[in-house]
């Protein structure tokens, strides 16, 4: 495998964003974000972030105060997902 090959860059976001997330990821990043508010949390970090709609559901259901790390190994994704954020001041990714 190329090296190349590992990095999801390209139309690869676009493409996750716009076939998996409705498909596979929304109802469980929805469950998830309301399962974290619950727990009042002041700070979330968020490993595999990927297009960031779990990061999405948080930040409409977290307050404005709690502070969201978000992380991915791929940074075309983290770039994709932060674009797409209508909070992306709260956020470090």
């Amino acid at each position: 495998m190329d090296a190349k090959d590992k990095l999801f860059s390209g139309s690869i976001p676009e493409i996750y964003e716009r076939l998996f997330v409705p498909l596979i990821f929304q109802p469980y990043a929805n469950d998830l974000a309301g399962r974290i508010a619950r727990t009042d949390p002041a700070s979330v970090l968020e490993t595999a972030a990927g297009t960031g709609v779990l990061t999405r559901a948080m930040v409409s259901r977290l307050p404005a105060t709690t502070r969201i790390v978000a992380t991915d190994l791929n940074q075309p994704m983290l770039d994709h997902a932060m674009a797409k954020q209508p909070q992306a001041e709260r956020m470090t990714g």
